[in-house]
């Protein structure tokens, strides 16, 4: 598996997806959502390229479960200079 979409309450859909750094091709874990606001938004967890980096992407990648998913969507808009709206949001 190299892909998992979350349904969220409050964010809507929440694409987590084992990938690599499109310049320098390190491992990552890159969650995407898209706020009602704004485009497709994005962030990743990147990790060394080396043997290691990919066994913590892929265990990291592994324990992504919804909690978590919401999780670094929250940290990503909290310091955000605009106000961030989803579907879901009254």
């Amino acid at each position: 598996m190299f892909a998992k979409l979350f349904e969220s309450p409050k964010y809507g859909q929440i694409l987590a997806k084992l990938d690599t750094h499109h310049e320098d091709h390190t491992p990552e874990v890159r969650f995407y959502v898209q706020p009602k606001n704004l485009g497709v938004c994005s962030f990743a967890i990147g990790f060394e390229d080396d043997d290691q980096g990919w066994k913590l992407a892929e265990q990291a990648f592994e324990k992504t479960d919804l909690a978590a998913a919401e999780e670094g969507i929250a940290t990503m808009f909290r310091d955000f200079p605009i106000h961030v709206e989803f579907e879901q949001e009254a």
